[in-house]
This record gives C-alpha cells, structure tokens and sequence, in this order.
C-alpha cells in the first residue's frame, strides 16, 4: 500500500442513524473516486494477457478478502491459518483486510503474504464489542493488484470491505467466489433491532451471496440455506474446515488447568468454548445446567470466552455456585481445557460449522450438540457424541444427565472423538479449497 494512502487519518463513529448516513456517503464517495483506476486496471490486465506467453502457469495465485481481519474471531483466525496452509504448501496465496482503527496499517507474513489496509471511515458494527464495519480506501486495493496480479478472489464475509473489493472485481475483471462462513439471516435477527436495518442486511447478505460467484459452505444444512438465496445448487461446494492435530491433543489432559484457572478440581466438567453471546443458545444451556444440577449437584460448568451476553450470563448463574467463566485462553490452556473436561456442550442453532465442535473432538473430548446448523454433521451420534432436538422442552438438560450419567460412556467416546478429528486436519482443507481455486480460475465451476 502506498503511504500516502496509509497516513490519511480514519473518523470512527459510534453505531447510530448519523453514523449510518455517513458511512454509505464514504462507502459510495469511495467507489465512484476510484471508478475511472478499475477502469485502466482492467486495460493493463487485458493487454498483458494479449501480450503473455501462450503457455500458461500451472498454478494461479489467489487472494482472499475479509472484513474485521484485524480483529480477534473465528473467521480471522482460520483466515489466517488457511493462509500459512497454502503458503506452505508453495501456492501463491494472499489475504488483504483492513486495519482495526486503533491500530496503524500494514502488512504481515512472508512476502508481506497479509495485508491490513487503511480504512476511510468506520464506525461499530451492531450487536458486537471490539468490531467494527469500515470502508476501505480503495486506492489500497487496486494498488495491491498491480503489485499481486492475482487470478482468483475469494471473499470470506458479505461486508463493506469485501463489497467494495467484489465490486472493484467484477469491474477488473478477476474471477471471484465466496464462503458463507456465518449466518448472517439468523444473526441479524438475533442481534439488531432494528426491522428496517435487518431487512437491508438480509437482502444484501443474498445478494451478495448470489452475484459473487459459486459459493463455500461448510455443511449441508448450509448448502440448502444459500440455494434458497438463489445460487445454482451446482454452484455450491461442501468443503472442509481445519484444526490444528498437533496443538489440541487428548494427551494434555491435566487437573492442574484448572487450579491455575481457579477451577476447583473435584466434580464433573462441562465445557463451553466460544462467543458468549445470544446467537450462541447460551441462555438455553444456563437453563439446562440449572436444572441437571438439581439431579446432579457435582456438574460444574466452565465457559471459555468473551462477549456481550457474559455478564448478564453470569448473573443468571451466580447463585449456584458451580459455574466458572475463565474469559478467553490463549496458548496451551486452552488446549488443556479441552482435554481435562468431560464433557463438550455446543448449544448453538446458527453456527454454519462449529471450529469449537472439532477442537473439542481433536481433544478427545465427547460433544453433546443441537440438531441445527452444522455441529450436527461434525458429530458422529453414539460415536464420539450426541445430539439434542432444540425443538423439544428440556432436551438439552436430558441429554446432559443422559451422557454424565454414563461416565464409562463418554470414556469409551474419547478415543474416537480423535478419530474423527482427523478428517478435519489442515491439509486435506488447504488442498480441498486449492483445487476449487483452479477450477474456478479455469473456468470449470
């Protein structure tokens, strides 16, 4: 990225109707400016192909575009680990984000292999701490492809920086794809308020969907949801997601995890690992654990991360005395916490896959489900796990004295929850994803 473009300051705006106003003002005043440079881009690239070597490169080289990179979430995390794979592997990969706007622009990795461009404007992104929608300054991304004349373009999120790079695409003249990696119909109405901003959120999410190429999705149930937005069933692709085999291993299992996390040692450990908000079904699982203490006064619940629904979690279950939170784990005791506990509940109805779900399998760690969303394909029931019908009244509360119940169960289950794992190992995803990027740059898909 140039660095004029870098030291333009970034306004940031709290959400509201004045912020909203002026964030499409940029997001269009950013586009049109730039209009006439896609333009002479898509000529440059015109003649260079008229002008190339009838022999064409056996690999393309691809970059992957996602909005809040810079911010600490699931997407960010594996975008990033997915980018190590195929660099790995000696691809010609790239991931370019924009800088969260307290911290300056730049780029990271081998061969400045991610970018974290500067933004125009941003302001908070309804319904989540710590994140943010920005409009891209465009200048940064037109002068990364003259830089990385990259064949393919996917896009990791439906927001204003994958929408403004889509566009900037289409008008190139790149080929591009998209991951539906979150629900974003469920979760708009689970975290916004208002019925006209949800509304305008759905109908971009499809559209979105539906105009920017053939789709990933990481499950069937989800493979259903995006042909109901409109996209040829031939156009979507089931691929797999990664976990790291080596860091989330059964052996790590220890009781001193939890001394060093203030967890008392003795009773039966139930985990939850992930965003603690209302999209998650947690109030559903503060129910069910409430309710399985009273046949089972022993259970101790231990919930592993961060969010809005935290404190109003913690108050609901304050008075038993058995529920822990430990805010979010870095480096090996998160894996340890995983392996020391008993028992994995992901009580979630809108998670597209479920990363937690696998770590926890990779762990040797039993998991008890919802039947909604993509969990449920992770699972293998009566194997490594189970799952609960959400529809059903006190479901999740039986299934949870239903597995603790049998602790010589749920020891049988730990050594094929690992096997299990390894269907989700990171190379054969790296490789799953490669090899639609070739037939997307092929024209083939």
């Amino acid at each position: 990225m140039s660095d004029s473009v870098a030291s333009v300051p970034r306004p940031h705006r709290a959400w509201g109707t004045a912020g909203v106003l002026l964030f499409l003002l940029h997001f269009f005043a950013e586009f049109l400016s730039e209009f006439p440079a896609m333009l002479r881009l898509r000529l440059v690239r015109r003649h260079q192909k008229c002008g190339a070597s009838p022999s064409e490169p056996s690999d393309p080289s691809v970059v992957c575009v996602s909005d809040n990179l810079d911010e600490v979430n699931g997407i960010a995390l594996a975008s990033r680990i997915q980018l190590r794979e195929l660099r790995r592997m000696g691809h010609q990969a790239y991931l370019f984000g924009t800088a969260f706007h307290a911290r300056a622009p730049r780029s990271e990795g081998p061969d400045g292999s991610l970018v974290l461009a500067p933004g125009r404007f941003s302001m908070d992104q309804a319904g989540y701490d710590h994140s943010e929608l920005v409009v891209l300054r465009l200048r940064s991304f037109l002068d990364f492809l003259r830089a990385h004349p990259v064949d393919v373009i996917e896009f990791e999120t439906p927001g204003p920086v994958s929408v403004l790079c889509m566009f900037t695409a289409k008008v190139v003249g790149i080929p591009t794809l998209s991951h539906y990696r979150t629900d974003i119909i469920v979760y708009s109405e689970l975290l916004m308020k208002g019925r006209l901003g949800i509304r305008f959120v759905q109908f971009w999410t499809r559209f979105f969907t539906r105009v920017s190429g053939p789709v990933v999705v990481p499950s069937e149930a989800y493979r259903e949801k995006v042909v109901a937005m409109g996209v040829v069933p031939g156009r979507v692709h089931k691929l797999p997601r990664g976990v790291d085999l080596e860091f989330f291993r059964p052996d790590l299992r220890e009781d001193a995890v939890w001394s060093r996390l203030g967890v008392p040692t003795d009773g039966v450990r139930l985990l939850y690992v992930g965003r603690v908000s209302t999209e998650k079904n947690l109030a559903a699982l503060a129910q069910a654990f409430l309710a399985a203490l009273q046949t089972r006064p022993d259970l101790r619940l231990i919930v592993v991360g961060d969010g809005p629904y935290l404190e109003e979690m913690k108050a609901s279950l304050a008075d038993c005395g058995r529920a822990h939170f430990t805010g979010v784990l870095r480096d090996g005791n998160l894996a340890r916490a995983f392996a020391s506990s008993d028992l994995f509940i992901f009580p979630s109805l809108s998670d597209t896959f479920g990363n937690s779900v696998v770590e926890a399998l990779a762990s040797g760690l039993p998991c008890l489900v919802s039947d909604a969303g993509g969990p449920c394909e992770i699972v293998e029931p009566g194997v490594c796990g189970a799952v609960f019908r959400h529809r059903e009244p006190g479901a999740l509360c039986a299934g949870i004295l239903d597995l603790v119940n049998d602790p010589a169960r749920l020891a049988a289950w730990r050594e094929p929850a690992r096997h299990r794992a390894t269907a989700f190992a990171y190379d054969a995803a790296a490789n799953a994803f490669w090899n639609l990027y070739v037939k997307v740059w092929k024209s083939e898909v």
